[in-house]
């Protein structure tokens, strides 16, 4: 009989409800740890929302995990309290809950990987994902076709032509697949290299004598840096003379802690689709517009009083389409795409 056609429970219950999707690694790695069920209960729990957040975290009331896991509220606290010191969770504490004073708001809780299985991550095997162009050669080692990138400019034309974008014709998933797979077959040191070139906004890298990357991988990590460096300074580049004394060069950007909380007390102004749109336009106006002169969170707090009020108005200068991925704050840290089995 067809799967298709099958009335197993079994299969119904897989294709119909709700599951969760576990790493193999960090699964076995607490396995191995000395822990009890109760603490994994509620690491999975905050997993799980926190992937579907796409910031990997939540905000749940202590009460509600203890409902949702079938624990008592100090089986919860001793697991936070042993999940923090295995380093796999940070919590903040919110200070008191501004709608109701006397009562201590909701902790955010960010889900985090241990370093000891951050050393030994690279030892387990990876997914055999099929490819979906035939630039992408199936290869066990990560290798990248050299007729997948641009052709790259001379070096004497460095200064006269343009930087040309070396995955131009790729799509973003595609382009993430080849940069991770150069930044894979870095060394250590080159990495190091790679990663404060990124935030000095530097465009030269040095290469070690017995690195893995041909001439033509080089170039093309070197225009990555050339490009990375050229949208930055246009963003940090001021609007006109008279702005030019009152924004910094320096790009701002909102913590995890900062974002997860705005999207928590958005949700609780309004509706989910308005509070998404609310929450782009906030981030844009403390980021980049007429709340960039305040600190962070009393630019948030500006911002939360007049939506309560009904004063909020979409800042004049953000562009149409304007957008940011709001679950990592550093180009080459963004995490890869996570399939979420449509349900979960």
């Amino acid at each position: 009989m067809p799967i298709e056609s099958s009335r197993d429970p079994r299969e119904l219950l897989v294709r119909r409800k709700y599951f969760t999707v576990r790493p193999q690694p960090l699964e076995q790695w607490l396995w191995r740890q000395p822990i009890a069920p109760s603490a994994e209960r509620v690491f999975w729990l905050h997993w799980q929302e926190g992937m579907r957040n796409r910031d990997w975290c939540s905000s749940i009331a202590l009460k509600r995990v203890a409902a949702l896991c079938a624990l008592d509220v100090s089986s919860v606290t001793r697991a936070y309290q042993t999940l923090a010191r295995l380093g796999l969770i940070r919590r903040q504490d919110p200070g008191r809950d501004p709608t109701r004073p006397f009562e201590q708001a909701v902790a955010i809780t960010e889900v985090r990987l241990p370093r000891e299985l951050l050393a030994e991550l690279a030892r387990y095997p990876d997914r055999i994902c099929k490819p979906t162009s035939s630039s992408v050669t199936p290869s066990a080692e990560h290798t990248v076709a050299p007729d997948t990138l641009a052709p790259q400019p001379e070096a004497g034309d460095a200064g006269a032509r343009p930087t040309v974008d070396p995955f131009k014709g790729l799509s973003g998933r595609e382009r993430h697949r080849l940069l991770g797979a150069l930044l894979h077959r870095l060394s250590a040191n080159e990495r190091r290299q790679f990663d404060e070139a990124l935030r000095t906004h530097r465009t030269e890298l040095i290469f070690e004598d017995a690195s893995q990357l041909s001439t033509t991988e080089r170039a093309t990590l070197q225009q990555v840096l050339q490009i990375a460096s050229q949208a930055t300074a246009s963003a940090t580049a001021p609007a006109g003379d008279s702005a030019a004394g009152s924004i910094p060069e320096t790009v701002r950007r909102l913590t995890v802690f900062e974002l997860a909380r705005l999207r928590r007390d958005l949700r609780s102004l309004t509706e989910a689709q308005r509070a998404t749109e609310l929450l782009c336009e906030v981030v844009w106006a403390v980021e980049q517009g007429a709340l960039r002169r305040f600190a962070p969170l009393h630019a948030i707090r500006i911002a939360l009083k007049k939506i309560r009020e009904g004063a909020w108005t979409r800042p004049n200068r953000m562009p149409p389409s304007w957008s940011r991925e709001l679950t990592s704050l550093h180009p080459t840290r963004r995490p890869a795409h996570t399939d979420l089995c449509g349900t979960a």
